[in-house]
């Protein structure tokens, strides 16, 4: 046996005996009801976007550690109790793989614990209650490359979630990003990739937000956002479910009111517009068709400035505007599901702006006929789970008025 693993199994034997001497009980956390998901499947409003997860559980020395008048341990089992009771009843395979030192006697890096191809809770309570202490160092990167072997199980059509639990210390700061990405380039589109953040630690978070972000699907989240019933319900929606692809329904022009002042007979009306022979521009024929048509506009990441090559585009629906006067238009800015909820609205809202201020200053359009609207991420119109599918949901729309009105 060489020095290394001596030294290692010395240590370990020492922490242990040193944690039996010295550590005081930890109080059972209290009990939190978890928000039930089910009926949101059941209303159809959403559907499945996973169908195999795997988790990765941190068993190191570090895990030890007290945060919050509790081991990080100890916080990160309760927090995959309240995941797994939070995940609806939904048609899954799932796995776990810890990793650390766990035994005394060899090393154990890391170590599939069970593949359960017909997912029933408790699973994944039982399978990490044995735990009551972490060992040894942490090759979260040797969990990943493991994963990844794992993973080769599940057939090309399989959607899959890899979701890694650690406080990201006393690792390589390179390493684990590097696997997450061998992991990303082996399976591509297929799998996403969460990271949840124990603890406080500053180096070990900005980590776990690296390891998150090779997978570019994926996000991390902080052990105490998701400690709650609804910060879980939240983390847990956005992994497994996505809203459910509508399409738009077309409605009737409203009758006009008594005393309306009728528009001019040189305007033309909607009902002209749906008689009209030929559409000049696939804009225009969309609108008279459906109501709404999309903009082939696209923007630089985390901008909002519309390039002088997509004026055309944007030409075309002031063009449709003037040649029917009475038709006002609804910009309608939209996003995928990477990033935060608010700061996707922002992005939209500014986008759907930009629109309509180009519209407005460069084509002459009165700023009263056009409304810009950003809807962030909730109005996906294709899956997330693929880059063709965020691709599809970064866009933004031009919708007839009254069509949204309620």
């Amino acid at each position: 046996m060489d020095r290394k693993k001596n030294y290692r199994i010395v240590f370990t034997f020492l922490m242990f005996a040193l944690f039996l001497a010295f550590a005081t009980p930890q109080q059972a956390s209290a009990a939190i009801n978890a928000v039930d998901l089910n009926p949101k499947v059941a209303s159809g409003q959403y559907v499945k976007k996973v169908d195999t997860f795997m988790v990765l559980f941190d068993a190191t020395l570090s895990m030890n550690d007290i945060y919050k008048n509790n081991t990080k341990l100890n916080q990160q089992k309760d927090l995959i109790k309240l995941f797994e009771d939070t995940i609806p009843n939904l048609k899954l395979t799932a796995a776990l793989r810890t990793f650390g030192e766990l035994t005394f006697f060899w090393d154990a890096y890391s170590k599939t614990f069970f593949w359960d191809m017909n997912y029933s809770k408790p699973a994944l309570t039982k399978a990490v209650a044995p735990y009551k202490m972490g060992a040894g160092f942490s090759p979260l990167d040797e969990a990943f490359d493991s994963a990844t072997v794992d993973l080769r199980s599940q057939s090309q059509s399989r959607r899959m979630a890899l979701i890694a639990f650690s406080d990201g210390e006393d690792m390589d700061n390179y390493a684990p990003v590097a696997a997450a990405e061998r992991m990303k380039s082996t399976y591509g589109d297929r799998i996403c990739i969460y990271t949840v953040h124990l603890g406080d630690n500053l180096k070990g978070r900005e980590l776990m937000k690296k390891i998150a972000n090779a997978g570019q699907c994926g996000f991390m989240v902080t052990g105490d956002s998701i400690s709650t019933a609804a910060g879980m319900a939240d983390f847990v929606e956005q992994v497994f479910l996505d809203v459910k692809r509508e399409e738009p329904v077309k409605q009737a022009a409203p009758a006009p009111m008594e005393g309306m002042k009728k528009a001019p007979e040189a305007a033309a009306t909607m009902e002209e517009m749906k008689k009209a022979p030929a559409a000049a521009t696939e804009v225009e024929q969309k609108i008279i068709e459906k109501g709404r048509a999309k903009l082939l506009v696209e923007f630089d990441f985390n901008k909002a400035v519309v390039k002088p090559k997509y004026y055309k585009e944007i030409e075309n629906l002031a063009d449709v505007m003037k040649k029917y006067p009475d038709l006002n238009i609804v910009v309608e800015g939209h996003t995928d599901n990477i990033g935060g909820k608010q700061y996707n609205e922002k992005l939209s809202q500014k986008r759907a702006e930009a629109i309509k201020d180009t519209m407005v200053k460069k084509f002459n359009i009165a700023s009263t006929r056009v409304k810009a609207i950003g809807y962030g991420l909730s109005k996906p119109i294709a899956t997330n789970s693929t880059k063709e599918g965020r691709q599809q949901n970064r866009r933004v729309e031009a919708a007839v008025e009254y069509m949204i009105k309620k």
